[in-house]
């Protein structure tokens, strides 16, 4: 692999603030090289942190930023529009009136200082000061954005998600999905069942004086609510993705998260943050949780429990998954084969070299199988406990170091053969992400794709962009696009490129003339949105 010629300060820059708070314009013909597809129409959005300060007050870690919401929409006529917008959280609002930073962020950065975090905890104990500012952690609202039935959300793990205008990006408000968010926040991640046309979210609170809750929601079209679940799951102290399967829904329990009175002192004291105490904990499990979707599927496959958990033999934390597909004998499930992006032992959340959000350095993400095969759990009755656990077989899958893969969007739960991640392909500095790796789990297929700067998350976007609800899709799984943000550290400017899904080969280029900060998380839609009169023609100067 090419190895790019770049310092740790100029690829840094990619974390900057975008100092306008909204830009909205045609990308100009002649900054979109090579030749955009034509079956390409639709909205991407994508989300990520868009500052690297509040007032006077550095971050200390990118996801304490606020949210910036990218839309990149295609007419199908070789034209593109771009546009960008902060969310407007109530915090974000107040701060900017305040021109200074008011609430705390969770990855450690504190406006305050140590006397007004003991001051304000102890007026909370005492019931002087209810709802400090002090002691609020912000909602970011910068993980996250995709679009169900008219509504665009942008979501923070933490917080309730924020609804946007599908056209201006303009912020509505929060929004509790009709009050079906009990736990009054929404996971960053979701699924999408293709044959009973659902939605899938997860939101997830951690236990101190309670057991965890992990709430998960289906919802049909005009958000009709199909299911809405909680699950009270000893361990599950954090999950920020999930699987999707016919009959499942999977999660981990991490033992990276350890949550104790005296680490909630000291985050309000300001002596630590969730962000720092997320490390390796030797005494605690590391499991997948296989969990059942309707009390059917718990009586007839689960021996009458609503979830069954399997030790994962080399401890490791999940931030996301790949994909998860059953695995059926004889009319019965006795199986899953499932995967993840996985994290060893060293990883913690320190911000290696102001570059990446983790030490990939000393924990790069692994792209990792793992078949969990039940035994005799699904032949145990409704009164009888299994005899052994499930059993689970680990396998590093490339070497490579990746992170945020990606798949066929309408095929969760789906027997897949693709996983579309970034990826470093200098092993001596595996924090930086300059590929776009597309693995192959059959071994044939399995594909590089190098920039010539910093890549993003890849968004696999199928052709003719919809979903075949209620069968199974006979499309080839890789015919499609893949759209890639990519950073250039020497010139301090952002392309997105838009990659043949089968080939890997570079189609088109949509080069912009600022740059956009690094983003987390996008999704595609066949809708297009576009704020503003049609694109200019290109036409000649005439002097």
């Amino acid at each position: 692999m090419a190895h790019i010629n770049f310092s740790t300060e100029e690829a840094a820059a990619g974390w900057k603030t975008q100092a306008r708070e909204t830009l909205t314009y045609w990308v100009p013909e002649v900054d979109i090289k090579g030749t955009l597809p034509k079956d390409l129409v639709g909205t991407f959005f994508r989300n990520g942190p868009g500052n690297d300060s509040v007032g006077s007050t550095k971050l200390t870690h990118p996801i304490d930023g606020d949210g910036l919401i990218v839309a990149l929409s295609f007419p199908g006529d070789g034209h593109v529009h771009f546009n960008s917008r902060f969310v407007q959280s109530r915090h974000r609002v107040e701060e900017k009136a305040a021109r200074k930073m008011i609430y705390r962020g969770q990855m450690g950065t504190d406006p305050n200082s140590f006397k007004s975090n003991i001051a304000a905890l102890v007026k909370a104990k005492i019931g002087w000061e209810k709802n400090s500012t002090v002691l609020t952690f912000r909602n970011p609202s910068n993980t996250n954005v995709y679009m169900w039935e008219g509504k665009v959300l942008s979501a923070h793990e933490t917080s309730l998600p924020h609804c946007l205008d599908p056209t201006t990006l303009e912020t509505i408000g929060e929004e509790t999905l009709g009050g079906t968010l009990q736990l009054n926040v929404l996971g960053a991640h979701f699924r999408y069942d293709p044959f009973l046309d659902r939605l899938v979210t997860m939101s997830a609170k951690a236990g101190l004086n309670r057991l965890p809750s992990l709430q998960i929601n289906e919802y049909g079209r005009q958000w009709a609510v199909k299911s809405l679940q909680t699950f009270h799951i000893p361990g599950l102290n954090y999950a920020h993705d999930l699987l999707l399967s016919k009959n499942f829904y999977i999660v981990q329990i991490t033992p990276f998260v350890n949550i104790s009175t005296a680490d909630v002192y000291k985050f309000f004291l300001g002596l630590s943050s969730p962000g720092d105490a997320m490390r390796y904990y030797e005494h605690l499990p590391c499991r997948l949780v296989v969990i059942a979707r309707t009390p059917q599927v718990a009586d007839q496959i689960l021996g009458g429990r609503a979830w069954i958990e399997a030790d994962i033999p080399e401890p490791c934390h999940i931030f996301h998954f790949g994909n998860v597909q059953e695995l059926v004998e004889n009319d019965r499930v006795v199986g899953l084969d499932l995967t993840a992006v996985c994290l060893g032992k060293k990883f913690n959340m320190e911000f290696e070299n102001k570059t990446w959000l983790s030490n990939a350095s000393k924990a790069p993400g692994l792209l990792t199988g793992f078949k969990v095969r039940f035994g005799d759990a699904n032949n145990a009755s409704n009164d009888k406990v299994w005899s052994k656990k499930p059993l689970v077989y680990q396998t590093v899958l490339h070497p490579a170091s990746v992170e945020f893969p990606a798949v066929h969007p309408y095929r969760h739960g789906q027997d897949t053969r693709f996983t579309y991640m970034m990826a470093s392909s200098d092993p001596k500095r595996p924090h930086y992400y300059t590929a776009v790796l597309k693995h192959d789990v059959h071994g044939q297929g399995t594909k590089f794709w190098q920039s010539e700067g910093v890549t993003g998350e890849p968004c696999f976007i199928p052709r003719g962009g919809y979903a075949v609800v209620g069968e199974v899709d006979q499309r080839k799984e890789d015919d499609g696009y893949v759209v890639v943000q990519v950073y250039h550290p020497k010139r301090r400017t952002t392309d997105f490129v838009v990659l043949d899904a089968q080939t890997m080969e570079l189609l088109a280029t949509i080069g912009l003339k600022h740059h956009v900060p690094f983003g987390f998380h996008g999704t595609f839609t066949p809708e297009l949105f576009v704020q503003g009169s049609a694109p200019p023609s290109l036409v000649r100067a005439k002097l």
